[in-house]
């Protein structure tokens, strides 16, 4: 599941090379308050600290304090630890919030009931197989004993659909049930040696970032493919041009421009 949300503070970045924070097996921290203490979540810091796992805290915000005490002790090595603010606004916020409960295992912990930061326990948080964070989005890929959980949402999102007439809650269902239903592929890489291993995980890298440029948007055939095909539409175009001297240009354009390499 991917959120428009990334890292508060390039301080959590765990891969200097690409200024991402990447997380495995990382418990997650889920409400929609705000931190302003750090005596709030110091028992599950401890917790997670004495597992030797990452924590992943999605919270409205922190206070200044709570940020600066988080990043002195990242830099020292004391803390694996990263934050990103909650996604969306208003009801929307709660929904991306409630399903990334459901897919994490995560008890969420919602201000409009009252529950405050220091009742939690390290059995509510939640787990994720695998977190990649950049400074403008997250993306969590959920434990696989999760599954269950996960389609019955995705089932519940379908029928949802399917009641409202709603044009926004169409379209708000609709991308949601896409986020929680989207497959990852994870792509192995081998090599004799660690400097080869390198430059074979750059390669793949560069093979996917076009692929997925593609995607969104578009391609076209090369060797200079797109431009015959667009002389094709040159005779339709000069019939739309009254100006002798226009249908010049435009024959020029058709028949040497576009025609000839």
């Amino acid at each position: 599941m991917k959120i428009d949300k990334g890292y508060t503070s390039p301080h959590f970045i765990t891969n200097p090379d690409k200024a991402i924070v990447e997380f495995e097996n990382a418990r997650v921290l889920l409400t929609d308050q705000r931190v302003n203490e750090i005596q709030e979540i110091l028992p599950l810091l401890e917790k997670t600290t004495q597992l030797s796992v990452p924590l992943l805290i999605i919270a409205e915000d922190i206070s200044h304090s709570v940020y600066s005490t988080l990043v002195l002790n990242k830099l020292n090595g004391l803390l694996n630890v990263a934050v990103v603010k909650c996604p969306g606004l208003g009801d929307e916020k709660k929904a991306i919030l409630q399903d990334i409960a459901i897919m994490t295992g995560a008890d969420f912990f919602v201000s409009d009931l009252g529950w405050g930061l220091q009742a939690i326990t390290s059995d509510q948080l939640g787990m994720a197989q695998k977190i990649t964070i950049t400074s403008e989005s997250t993306t969590i890929i959920a434990h696989p004993s999760m599954r269950p959980e996960i389609e019955a949402r995705v089932m519940q999102l379908k029928q949802d659909l399917e009641e409202t007439t709603s044009a926004y809650l169409k379209e708000r269902f609709s991308a949601r049930i896409a986020k929680l239903s989207r497959g990852v592929a994870v792509i192995k890489v081998g090599a004799a040696t660690e400097a080869e291993l390198e430059d074979r995980k750059l390669r793949v890298e560069d093979a996917k970032n076009a692929t997925f440029a593609a995607i969104s948007e578009g391609i076209t055939p090369g060797g200079g493919v797109t431009y015959v095909e667009l002389s094709k539409h040159i005779p339709s175009i000069m019939d739309l041009v009254d100006d002798p001297e226009e249908k010049i240009g435009v024959n020029i354009v058709g028949r040497h421009s576009l025609s000839l390499p």
